[in-house]
């Protein structure tokens, strides 16, 4: 159902606009509040009050703009935003709009929208303000998603007749004082009036990309800083996090702040800003719009903000972020749920000769005995061109796909294809969807310099996927030090492509166990496993002179991918026979299983990986009660075939543990803190079990 209510415009006669522009006397003609489930908006007497069902905020006009003026956790009656706002405005143009510009409000229209399908159920509030004299318009846009943790914001710009970008200024400045190079702050497309003089810990974080360059235990995947310190006198600028968590009651609940961008902490991508803590409040920076991309046929987006409400500590801020981002990005299983191959996994470095039609011929049935649903072709099957310079997306075997579909028809095998980001149009990809039914996309070499190369790239994956809804999906490649898509955005199309590791070459690439599960723990911690593609490789086929993973089973390397999306970077007819039945089994196992750990929620767990440790994951359900799983690995150099192991929201509680792989069933309870003792026999090897809660 829509609300059409292009009326519901906040009509003023002149003087009515001039006592807003006062921030006094502003009314709306009528009264009105609109709901989808338990989600609510209400618009009346100047404000705007949107409601999740557990989360509410509150804009006021201004004359300037719509400032944030009430943050409330409504199932805990407790509110966040407890000082004066410090802004007019949420939001700002250096150059163009502050909170001394004069605004008028055009209109306020909600509607019921899905994102074209690409987002969950929300009610849209989209409020049009104008700016005459910066000649500029803006949207402000309001997803709230019924029963949410979190609300997201967005704004969309566009140019009027006689607009000027000189002297717009679209980013972060340095300006001397004294000496040393303070930061003033960018656009700002964000505030919430927090309370920096009580007691709080700011909490930052972010992930790198190029993860293929990071396989050493030096280089962390993860970036977190907790910054202590209370009251904040001067503002505390952080221009690499991805989110901001603002912990209050010694970090037991809090604001979550996320930016919806492609923003890594080595690689800030297109003008991704900042956040700033201080006395007046949280702002967030970050137009991902430079002035001399603002148009004036059509409004174009800004980056957007997550603001997420949680108590519980640090876990149940995790949980907090990581269902929001679920309903942002919903998991459709029919389409993204696979185990794949792709056909790179053995290069030494280059893998292009496995996607001759010979080797694929034998590929085929070795990958469907094992369980492998999807084989992915990369670079080499078409007609144009190698690596970033790759074109002419068509295959250049000698019957194009009739041989090859099918061979893999008759193993119900589907396939995925490798291509370049720039160069492989929506054409070329309908073309070989309708050939071969169903194609996952790994899309490779990209830049993303400025707003029309993400546009066109979105534009494209959208069209794509509409033309064979359920039928692809892509894999987003951060690989390498170039402007890509970060981890918090762009995940409705698939999921993000996660380290290239191989079995030899390049040197810096091996596989080493303990670091391939180190980086997938930290991972873990603040984004959602079943959007990310990892990479297992065969053990036994490693270089032993840079990596014990010869000592390794095989069932341990691709189980540090079961809470993921498994790629098998490796080939099925270079297993050995006991590999390749280990390996059968244990897929078998996993799939009986893999729906209900899919659609969980993933935590680490254990001991940050260091091959001398115990860790794992916890996989907990969406209702949390049963259908829960457990990983834990005993790693190669550890003494202790028992270990206790802190289990995340079972603090005094008993749970009926399944052994997946013997069978064997236990009743375990866990003490104050949430441990329960574990028996590994032997180092090198892993327990894969199902609880379920029997008391709470």
């Amino acid at each position: 159902m829509k609300y059409l209510l292009a009326a519901l415009l906040w009509m003023f006669v002149l003087a009515a606009h001039t006592a807003m522009a006062r921030n006094t006397n502003c009314r709306v003609a009528v009264d009105s509040v609109y709901s989808l489930g338990n989600a609510k908006v209400m618009v009346k007497e100047g404000k705007i009050i949107a409601s999740t069902g557990k989360l509410e905020r509150v804009w006021k006009w201004t004359g300037s703009g719509l400032q944030t003026i009430s943050l409330k956790d409504l199932l805990r009656s407790k509110e966040y935003a407890q000082i004066t706002p410090g802004m007019k405005c949420d939001w700002s143009l250096p150059g163009a709009i502050s909170d001394s510009s004069k605004a008028t409000l055009m209109s306020v229209t909600v509607t019921e929208g899905d994102d074209e399908g690409f987002s969950s159920r929300y009610l849209q509030v989209i409020s049009t303000i104008k700016y005459a004299a910066s000649k500029l318009l803006v949207q402000h846009v309001v997803w709230i998603y019924p029963d949410a943790v979190g609300i997201r914001t967005q704004l969309r710009i566009r140019a009027l007749e006689g607009f000027v970008a000189k002297g717009i200024r679209a980013e972060e400045e340095k300006v001397d004082s004294y000496g040393y190079n303070m930061e003033l702050p960018g656009p700002r497309c964000d505030y919430l009036p927090l309370n920096f003089k009580m007691e709080n810990q700011r909490r930052y974080w972010g992930y790198y990309n190029n993860p293929g360059g990071r396989h050493d235990p030096s280089r962390d995947m993860l970036e977190e800083k907790i910054v202590t310190g209370y009251p904040l006198f001067l503002p505390e600028d952080n221009n690499w996090a991805s989110g901001l968590s603002v912990e209050y009651r010694k970090g037991e609940e809090g604001v979550t702040v996320v930016k919806e961008s492609p923003k890594c902490v080595n690689q800030q991508a297109h003008l991704t800003g900042s956040f700033y803590a201080g006395p007046d409040g949280l702002m967030v920076t970050g137009w991902g719009l430079s002035a001399e991309e603002i148009v004036a046929d059509r409004f174009r987006e800004c980056w957007a903000t997550w603001t997420i409400l949680w108590n519980g500590g640090n876990d149940g801020m995790q949980l907090a972020l990581k269902k929001f981002d679920r309903t942002r990005y919903p998991v459709f299983p029919e389409r993204d749920m696979f185990i794949l191959s792709n056909t790179w996994g053995p290069a030494d470095p280059d893998g292009a000769r496995f996607t001759e039609e010979d080797y694929l011929m034998k590929e085929i049935p070795a990958l469907a005995d094992l369980g492998v649903e999807v084989m992915q072709i990369d670079d080499g099957w078409q007609k144009g061109g190698r690596f970033g310079d790759a074109r002419d997306f068509e295959p250049r075997y000698k019957d194009g796909w009739k041989t090859i579909k099918a061979e893999a028809d008759k193993f119900n095998l589907r396939f995925g294809l490798w291509v370049t980001a720039r160069y492989c149009t929506a054409e070329e990809m309908k073309k070989n969807i309708d050939a071969l039914g169903f194609v996952s996309w790994k899309v490779d070499f990209d830049q993303l310099r400025n707003r029309k190369d993400y546009e066109e790239r979105i534009n494209k994956y959208r069209d794509v996927m509409k033309h064979a809804p359920m039928k692809t999906q892509f894999t987003l490649c951060p690989e390498y030090d170039d402007p890509r898509y970060g981890w918090y955005y762009c995940k409705e199309y698939g999921s993000i492509y996660f380290q290239n590791i191989q079995e030899s070459l390049p040197a810096h690439l091996t596989m080493v166990p303990y670091q391939v599960l180190r980086q997938h723990w930290l991972m873990s911690k603040y984004f959602n496993s079943n959007k990310l593609q990892v990479l297992l490789q065969n053990p036994k086929r490693t270089n032993a002179e840079r990596s014990d993973a010869p000592q390794y089973g095989h069932s341990y390397a691709f189980a540090m991918g079961l809470p993921f999306v498994p790629c098998f970077f490796q080939s099925g007819q270079y297993l050995d026979p006991q590999g390749h039945d280990e390996l059968k089994k244990f897929i078998a196992l996993y799939k009986v299983h893999r729906g209900k750990m899919f659609t969980s929620y993933t935590f680490p767990i254990g001991d940050k990986p260091d091959n001398g440790g115990w860790s794992g994951f916890q996989m907990i359900s969406e209702q949390g009660l049963t259908d829960n799983y457990l990983l834990l690995f005993r790693e190669i150099h550890n003494d202790e075939p028992d270990k206790k192991v802190t289990l995340k929201f079972l603090a005094g509680k008993t749970i009926r543990i399944a052994d997946l792989k013997t069978g064997v069933k236990m009743l375990k309870k866990a003490d104050a803190k949430g441990n329960i003792s574990f028996f590994i026999k032997n180092p090198a090897n892993f327990l894969f079990l199902k609880y379920d809660v029997i008391s709470r």
